[in-house]
């Protein structure tokens, strides 16, 4: 009776946390300022205990992904998401939000791209020596997506304690979704831009320069910062960046990276 009883509450425990896991999967919200302003990572010290091993090791493997080929991880992946959490923190706080804000947004920043090391890739795709195939663009984006699948597959054995909150519930899956999209709907999900929020736009527009800045094989030299700034404001004739991103947020970036450059 005792062993019936037992597997019966194991089978509601697993149906319980299964669907904990699928609520998890589905699409967090694209506008995420107001919740992003509703906790403090640095202050939640039981959130901080459950999450802080996890956060390591998905770090851990983003760093050493690709370890035995061209190290992907170490000399791109791992010092891009660095540069482009902290550059982000730094200009929210710039444009008058809180430290908490800030270090909330820097924390699950540095996880957004962790859709690249998905199993699914051969890591080779990540160190083209050429310019990409339109095939080739089409499987890369895949990466904002197959973050999701990535994410879920650290956090299963703590879910009843993290997946209710609202930095790994919504705050870390959004930025890893939807950090390619535009403001005129063009991005990878054609999410509608006015829908964005400043912070979804924030991180927009810091990915979007760090990766403009860093010479591609195909590239004979690196370009400046004021070259990437009139570029994504699409001054002259690369209108690559034309619609996607808000002027006056734009405008705010180029005094920001300016005036610390």
């Amino acid at each position: 009776m005792q062993l019936l009883f037992a597997f019966i509450i194991r089978r509601f425990v697993i149906g319980y946390n299964k669907r904990k896991i699928e609520r998890f999967m589905t699409r967090p919200p694209l506008n995420i300022d107001a919740i992003i302003k509703s906790y403090s990572v640095r202050d939640d010290s039981a959130f901080g205990q459950a999450w802080t091993p996890i956060s390591k090791a998905m770090w851990r493997d983003i760093s050493t992904y690709d370890a035995d080929g061209a190290q992907y991880g170490a000399h791109q992946l791992a010092p891009h998401l660095s540069r482009i959490s902290k550059d982000g923190a730094n200009f929210l706080k710039f444009l008058g939000y809180t430290e908490d804000v800030a270090t909330n947004f820097e924390d699950a920043y540095r996880l957004s791209d962790i859709g690249k090391i998905d199993k699914r890739y051969d890591p080779q795709i990540w160190s083209l020596p050429h310019r990409p195939t339109e095939e080739e663009r089409a499987l890369k984006r895949k990466h904002t997506d197959w973050a999701l699948d990535v994410i879920a597959t650290y956090i299963r054995d703590d879910e009843t304690l993290l997946l209710g909150h609202p930095h790994v519930q919504n705050i870390i899956p959004a930025l890893a979704l939807y950090h390619h999209e535009r403001l005129d709907g063009n991005g990878p999900l054609g999410c509608d831009g006015k829908q964005m929020g400043t912070i979804m736009q924030v991180a927009c527009i810091v990915d979007a320069y760090d990766g403009d800045r860093i010479q591609r094989p195909h590239q004979p030299e690196r370009r400046t910062p004021e070259e990437t700034l009139d570029r994504m404001a699409a001054i002259g004739e690369d209108s690559k960046y034309a619609g996607a991103f808000d002027k006056d947020l734009l405008q705010e970036y180029r005094r920001f990276k300016l005036s610390v450059e």
